[in-house]
């Protein structure tokens, strides 16, 4: 082989030998860039275990079933050829990560390039990759302005999802900028709903992106509201059922049954109080919220079936968390 033969794919520059070759054989990125090169090359080379042992436990792409996930990994390295890897943004703050990227590679002599932020999380030593946003081409307008403001999740199993959260005493500076963090995380984990016990405070504050009904039970995110200690008070007697889901229990879907209406009294961020009548998604976002502050998960509001569906999901996310991988 040429020298050139023997550049790393992950357009570093570098040789392989030197630069993504000992991370494929089990040395540990220092940082979350150099994790995103190394499972570029992986891709690029059709090193599917490199990819799977380097996913967040938590991530929305872990698959219990990892002959099938590797076979799926495998078969888009072998279907797309990779033309060059071009790094747009790198932001790092504690054990969060963000690498913004394009990757120029066609598959059936199409075109299919894409950008992607991707996000990293380190978990005891070892940076993971946990998720992306993904754009069509060359889309630079996935970079970010300004610092890093994501906060770190509790996933199931953290005891603090258990824990009733504190009032709120006052309004103060940190809250505002609290609120605008968990406002990014959401955002970055394309939630529409976050409790602040979900970021690791346990007090009563959560933020939503008000559901907008399009079709029965459909809707699409809307403006953001701040709850600050919120009560809950006369649910309807009509009740109705609808797939939720939750940024702590990440890939899991179950059927809840809920109130069709129910009254919020809160705090806004700017002090006033607010008292009113919501129904429909609007009301089960809430509620789901609401619950997170009292300890309670949505998937204790299941009936007997969906809790059957789930029970083994849950007990392997559980253990992926505490062992802090995917495999």
């Amino acid at each position: 082989m040429t020298d050139h033969e023997n550049l790393c794919p992950c357009c570093s520059k570098k040789k392989y030998e030197i630069c993504c070759k000992p991370f494929h054989e089990g040395a540990l990125p220092e940082n979350a860039l150099l994790l995103m090169r190394s499972r570029y090359s992986a891709y690029v080379l059709n090193i599917p275990d490199y990819i799977v042992a380097t996913t967040h436990p938590a991530s929305p792409e872990y698959s219990d079933n990892k002959f099938n996930w590797k076979r799926s990994l495998s078969k888009f390295s072998r279907s797309s050829t990779f033309h060059k890897l071009e790094i747009l943004d790198f932001k790092e703050n504690n054990n969060l990560a963000t690498v913004t990227f394009t990757v120029y590679l066609s598959q059936d002599n199409h075109d299919a390039t894409f950008t992607e932020r991707s996000y990293f999380e380190k978990i005891k030593g070892r940076w993971l990759y946990r998720g992306g946003q993904l754009a069509a081409g060359h889309a630079p307008n996935l970079v970010t302005n300004g610092q890093l403001r994501l906060l770190p999740l509790a996933y199931y199993g953290d005891s603090i999802l258990r824990k009733k959260a504190d009032p709120v005493a006052e309004i103060t500076n940190d809250i505002r900028k609290l609120v605008e963090e968990m406002i990014e995380t959401m955002d970055a984990s394309d939630g529409i709903g976050l409790a602040a016990v979900q970021i690791h405070h346990s007090i009563r504050l959560f933020v939503i992106r008000t559901p907008i009904e399009t079709g029965e039970d459909k809707f699409e995110p809307g403006e953001i509201e701040v709850f600050i200690n919120p009560i809950l008070s006369l649910p309807s007697k009509e009740t109705w059922k609808a797939s939720e889901g939750c940024l702590s229990i990440p890939s899991l879907r179950s059927l809840v049954e809920r109130p069709k209406e129910i009254t919020v009294e809160y705090t806004s961020l700017n002090g006033n109080v607010i008292k009113k009548r919501v129904s429909g998604w609007q009301a089960r976002v809430i509620m789901h919220e609401n619950d997170h502050l009292d300890g309670v998960l949505f998937t204790d509001r299941l009936d007997q079936e969906e809790l059957l569906k789930s029970a083994s999901f849950l007990q392997s996310l559980e253990k992926r968390m505490h062992d802090g991988r995917a495999l």
